[in-house]
């Protein structure tokens, strides 16, 4: 893992933090700290990890706003059946799920439910980008 990153550098920690918010299950966390571990300067590893991780969320978020129904039904079942249950949350409470998208497992759901439910993409990606960049902050502050 550190040899990866090692060899990568803040190049590959911004396509681990892409994936890790996508619907393929990653943690974005452990090459953070190892990125701080290996002296990378803080603010460029905050940088490049909450930009790699607004950007995989908005790519959820464009899944299911341009898929069809029919196609996350069929490849993502289970995240669509969740969906169903909190659409008139999502419809109300869009911010808070923007924001709310780094938290492992519903994160990826609200970022796929704001997009198949057309909450606005500008909010979307306002919220996303201050919780992800809160959640790294405080990450980099703990370390």
């Amino acid at each position: 893992m550190e040899a990866v990153l090692d060899n990568l550098g803040l190049v590959g920690l911004f396509f681990i933090s892409f994936l890790s918010s996508t619907l393929y299950p990653l943690g974005s966390e452990v090459f953070v700290v190892l990125a701080l571990k290996l002296d990378y300067e803080a603010l460029q590893v905050w940088i490049v990890a909450t930009l790699g991780n607004t950007l995989g969320s908005l790519s959820t978020y464009l899944l299911g706003f341009l898929g069809k129904e029919y196609l996350i039904n069929k490849y993502y079942s289970k995240a669509y059946a969740k969906l169903q249950k909190l659409e008139n949350f999502i419809k109300k409470y869009g911010f808070l799920c923007a924001f709310l998208t780094f938290l492992p497992l519903i994160g990826d759901v609200f970022a796929l439910g704001l997009g198949i439910f057309k909450y606005s993409w500008k909010k979307c990606v306002f919220f996303i980008a201050l919780g992800k960049g809160a959640r790294y902050l405080a990450l980099i502050a703990l370390f």
